[in-house]
């Protein structure tokens, strides 16, 4: 058996009073990341329609995954101000309050402008939360960062393909997409329930997990940079990708059903790499193998995506989702091997995410900004292939982790 399991396994009875029981403890990692990843899954197979209903250009329904992104990294830094205010456990389950009446409201939305401007309300509620889930990690599992950090990660990416994958069934049966993009606020309600529930049983994180002098960004620090760009990367790929990736299929001559299946098999065989490449870095402390593996992967994914998206279809969503997912999971792996403690790694986490989701906002803008001006979206497409080129220049400063005394 594996020992990191075994850890998980250990009965409830020899946990110290007060620490979450670590199978919980995943549950809730899981349930974190499907949470915070489905409105990029949800939105993009409704797009056609979201666009015949309310007469958006290609241009403004980008912003319905754009803003979103850029929310996310301007209102990083809330998380762990806000930790700094009223505790991590407080941020968290009100950061998902809001995340869940937001969408929620989405079932009263009847022009574009409010769906816009939920769309980046949305964003900043999970901008904010992401920057928790490393600290939320480090403090309850500890033993197996690298095993929790894939599943956070995995659970991202199902979170997506789920949302995708029941987009258009749940307009079909439950009456439009307005009810399919605000049902996923019910499910977010129902995590505050939970969250609620384990504080109330005494696991709980500090009290203050960033202290007052520490709360600025580490803009002067070398590693936060490297980190930053690392994430930037996945981050412009992922949020571009997942946002057209239907359109594509559907511009060169698929069905709408067959487009949405596409977008689901993107995102589950990123669950794949999650699973397979993350849990190395539990045992193997070098990173370039690792990170050579997801960056090669989806540059040629999306080379083929991009010469020959009809015909070369499912071998260049399926090797860019390989590498694109991988190289989104090992970032939030190297942001916990930079970190010297819990409230390190929500620093680091609020600058990286400030950066990396500003960045993550302009692939999904830009690329329906050449699609209006040229009718295509293979140009948008050229823009990632270009952008996962140059990303393999990071791997000249990839160095093994160096895990400090205290870190955990």
């Amino acid at each position: 058996m594996d020992p990191n399991l075994a850890a998980v396994a250990s009965p409830r009875r020899f946990l110290p009073a007060g620490q979450l029981s670590p199978w919980i403890a995943l549950i809730l990692v899981v349930a974190i990341g499907m949470n915070i990843r489905a409105i990029f899954g949800v939105t993009p197979p409704l797009i056609p329609l979201i666009s015949d209903d309310l007469g958006l250009s290609g241009t403004t329904a980008s912003l319905l995954t754009a803003l979103p992104v850029l929310a996310m990294g301007l209102c990083a830094p809330l998380g762990h101000a806000l930790t700094t205010k009223i505790g991590a456990d407080w941020a968290m389950i009100s950061l998902f309050v809001v995340l869940g009446l937001a969408e929620l409201s989405r079932l009263l939305i009847a022009t574009a402008v409010p769906l816009i401007l939920t769309a980046g309300l949305i964003g900043g509620a999970l901008g904010a939360i992401s920057t928790l889930a490393p600290a939320f990690i480090s403090h309850h599992l500890p033993r197996f960062r690298g095993l929790a950090t894939g599943l956070y990660s995995t659970s991202m990416a199902l979170g997506v393909a789920l949302a995708a994958g029941t987009a258009r069934p749940v307009t079909d049966v439950l009456g439009g997409w307005r009810v399919a993009l605000a049902v996923w606020g019910g499910a977010a309600l129902l995590l505050v329930l939970a969250l609620l529930m384990v504080r109330a049983r005494g696991a709980r994180m500090p009290a203050n997990v960033g202290p007052p002098g520490r709360i600025s960004l580490p803009l002067r620090e070398r590693r936060a940079w490297f980190v930053t760009a690392v994430y930037a990367v996945p981050m412009f790929l992922g949020f571009g990708v997942i946002a057209w990736l239907p359109s594509l299929f559907i511009e060169v001559g698929r069905s709408p059903t067959t487009a949405a299946g596409y977008l689901v098999l993107f995102q589950l065989v990123q669950l794949l790499s999650m699973l397979t490449l993350t849990p190395l870095t539990d045992r193997v402390p070098g990173r370039r193998g690792v990170f050579a593996t997801a960056m090669l992967a989806s540059t040629v994914g999306l080379l083929l995506l991009t010469v020959a998206p009809r015909e070369a279809a499912v071998p260049g969503l399926l090797l860019a989702g390989f590498g694109i997912g991988g190289a989104s999971s090992l970032a939030l792996v190297k942001v916990q091997d930079e970190a010297v403690s819990p409230q390190d790694a929500t620093r680091l986490s609020s600058m990286a995410m400030l950066f990396s989701f500003t960045a993550g906002a302009t692939g999904p803008f830009l690329m329906g900004a050449l699609k209006d001006l040229t009718g295509s979206l293979v140009p948008g497409f050229g823009l990632c292939l270009l952008v996962s080129v140059l990303s393999l220049s990071l791997l000249i400063r990839m160095h093994p982790a160096h895990r400090q005394a205290g870190a955990h």
